[in-house]
C-alpha cells in the first residue's frame, strides 16, 4: 500500500513559496512546508512507469513536491511536474473535446489492460480546455481494490516547445482539503516570454486533430500510481 500523509486541516490561503523551474522559464507557487522530491525518487517513478507499460514508454518527471519525507516512496498528497519538448501543438484540436463518455470508454479499456483486478472503477470526471491559458484540464477518480479512492488532476499547458504538465494526486480523505491548494498551485504557473504559448491564426485548424489520442496519453499519470502501488505491495 502506498503511504498517505495524515490529513491536517488545509488552509487554502496559507503561505506559499515560489519555485523557479525549467532553466528559469517557469515559476509556480508551492505550499511553503512542502519538500522537493529527490531526483533519485523521480528516477524511480520513471522506471516504474516503463515497467507498467511493458517497456514501451518511460515517463520522465523533472520535478516533484510533497509535504513529507522527499526520500520515501510514492505518497499522497503529491505533485509531479512533467516537461515534454515534443514540439509545438496547435490548440485547435482541443477546442471541441469529445463527450466524456466517449473518452471514458477508451480510457477504461486501456486501464483494464494494465491494472487488472486492482482497479474496481475509473471515472473521467472532467475534461476542459482553458482557452485563456491554452491548457487541458483532466480530473480523474480511481477506485482501487485495497487503497480506495484516489483523485488525479492533470493540467497540461501548451508551450512554444511542447507541453508543461502538472499532476496532482490526493487520497479520498485528502481530496476536499487539497482541492483549493492544488487550484492555487495550478493558477500560479507562469511562463517567460520565450516559452509562453503564442497562438497564430493557423493554430485553430490543425491538419490532423488528435484530441482523443492526446487525452489518452495523460493516463500514464494514473498508470504510474497503479504501478507504484504494485511495486510497494510486492516488496512487503
Amino acid at each position: 500500500m502506498f503511504l498517505t500523509v495524515p490529513v491536517i486541516p488545509a488552509d487554502a490561503a496559507g503561505p506559499m513559496r515560489t519555485v523557479t523551474l525549467y532553466e528559469g522559464h517557469v515559476t509556480m507557487d508551492i505550499p511553503h512546508d512542502w519538500n522537493d522530491i529527490s531526483g533519485e525518487s523521480l528516477e524511480f517513478y520513471s522506471l516504474r512507469s516503463a515497467e507498467a507499460s511493458g517497456g514501451r514508454v518511460a515517463e520522465i518527471y523533472q520535478y516533484g513536491f510533497r509535504p513529507d519525507d522527499p526520500e520515501m516512496d510514492f505518497a499522497l498528497p503529491q505533485i509531479l511536474i512533467q516537461i515534454r519538448e515534443s514540439g509545438r501543438l496547435r490548440y485547435g484540436q482541443f477546442l471541441h473535446l469529445p463527450p466524456l463518455d466517449k473518452m471514458q470508454k477508451s480510457d477504461n479499456q486501456r486501464l483494464a489492460e494494465r491494472a487488472g483486478p486492482m482497479l474496481r472503477g475509473f471515472e473521467l470526471e472532467a475534461a476542459i480546455f482553458d482557452r485563456s491559458r491554452y491548457a487541458v484540464h483532466l480530473t480523474n477518480a480511481l477506485d482501487l481494490a485495497i487503497e480506495g479512492r484516489v483523485s488525479v488532476t492533470t493540467v497540461s499547458f501548451l508551450t512554444e516547445r511542447g507541453v508543461f504538465t502538472v499532476h496532482c494526486y490526493a487520497g479520498a480523505a485528502q481530496a476536499e482539503a487539497m482541492a483549493p491548494i492544488f487550484d492555487r498551485v495550478i493558477d500560479s504557473v507562469r511562463f517567460d516570454d520565450e516559452l509562453r504559448y503564442k497562438p497564430t491564426l493557423g493554430d485553430r485548424w490543425p491538419p490532423r486533430p488528435s484530441t482523443i489520442a492526446y487525452v489518452a496519453a495523460a493516463l500514464i499519470a494514473i498508470i504510474l500510481v497503479l504501478s507504484l502501488i504494485r511495486s510497494r505491495r510486492n516488496r512487503s
